[in-house]
């Protein structure tokens, strides 16, 4: 089943018209593989760099110990995953993710309010975008209630 999906991705890939990206999300072409953290405890080993696009897997829902309960949870057959992200420079930034997971943006057991929302171009295979006004510090970005167990991840500052 994985070789057939596989293998339909990739004529699509080939026959898909490529998607014009604004600057900010031209690393969105080329991803390098990052996995996901179960717990707090294990974030120094899932960590995103921005601009930098990660594929990621995602874990099973039950097995995940957020680090604050998620806007979204999903149930038992859902999939997430703990991410951390330094930011050094205040500004707006944006999450884009190529699956349906909810965000949710976490610093000192406190989440960001997204103030933006925006599917992403046609043809990029980004699903959703978000923005988030985020201060200098270490934060956790929570996956979660997701469909399935990968996806592709990119944080880029916009502002």
């Amino acid at each position: 089943m994985k070789i057939a999906l596989y293998l339909g991705l990739l004529f699509i890939s080939l026959f898909a018209q490529e998607a014009n990206l604004p600057t900010e999300l031209n690393s969105w072409k080329s991803l390098s593989y990052v996995g996901s953290a179960k717990s707090a405890d294990e974030l120094p080993n899932a960590v995103l760099t921005l601009n930098k696009a990660s594929y990621v897997g995602l874990i099973n829902t039950p097995k995940i110990k957020y680090v604050v309960r998620p806007t979204k949870e999903g149930g038992t057959v859902s999939y997430g995953g703990l991410f951390q992200l330094d930011i050094k420079e205040s500004g707006i930034y944006r999450v884009v993710l190529g699956n349906a997971s909810w965000i949710d943006v976490i610093k000192e057991g406190k989440t960001a309010q997204s103030i933006a929302h925006n599917g992403g171009p046609d043809n990029s295979g980004i699903r959703k975008m978000v923005d988030y006004p985020l201060e200098t510090g270490t934060y956790t970005l929570q996956l979660s209630a997701g469909g399935d167990s990968n996806s592709a991840v990119l944080v880029t500052k916009i502002k």
